[in-house]
């Protein structure tokens, strides 16, 4: 079973995503955004889970100490945080943000944070029914014959060049048995 508080980038990289005072400050000064303002007022940091690039932004200030020890740049860190990597750390992140609060309101967090998580994958689940039926509606035969038809009207467009003088540059590779290639013509 995997471990609950690692997300792991393409690479196979496992990373924490510690939630401190230490934290809070390195992304603050990073980032400009409280990441203890996760359902705040001010909406900073869901902002960010919105914008996958600032959320990587956030996620690379919290793992800084964890990059610097690999030697690892940023642009290192965002190649390898896509996709599933992205979505555990977000996950990741959400749940280290909601243990800082002391009780009550970690608790308070913690509900807010189930029904913003329920909202995301009905969310989710209707984006996919629409790609679904988006993907159900295509009617590839139409797409293709009205390739076909444009493929029929590449002859006439030749036609317009007819009575065109050709250039310079463009007779001189005939001359002399020469082709475009460089090679010379055999001549019998």
């Amino acid at each position: 079973m995997p471990d609950a508080r690692v997300f792991t980038t393409t690479d196979g990289t496992k990373f924490t995503l510690p939630v401190n005072m230490l934290t809070v400050k390195r992304v603050r000064e990073l980032c400009g955004v409280d990441v203890l303002d996760i359902f705040g007022a001010s909406g900073q940091l869901s902002g960010y889970i919105n914008d996958n690039v600032k959320l990587v932004e956030v996620i690379c200030a919290v793992v800084r100490p964890q990059l610097k020890e690999l030697d690892w740049s940023d642009e290192e860190f965002f190649g390898r945080c896509k996709g599933d990597a992205l979505a555990r750390a977000t996950d990741l992140l959400c749940d280290e943000v909601t243990d800082f609060f002391p009780e009550p309101r970690k608790g308070l967090v913690k509900q807010a944070l189930a029904k913003v998580r329920a909202a995301m994958t009905e969310m989710e689940r209707r984006q996919v029914e629409a790609a679904q039926r988006a993907i159900d509606a295509l009617d590839c035969e139409s797409v293709l014959a009205a390739h076909g038809n444009t493929a029929s009207t590449l002859p006439e467009s030749s036609e317009s060049s007819r009575g065109r003088s050709r250039s310079e540059s463009s007779r001189s590779w005939r001359k002399a048995g020469s082709t475009k290639t460089g090679r010379r013509r055999q001549t019998s």
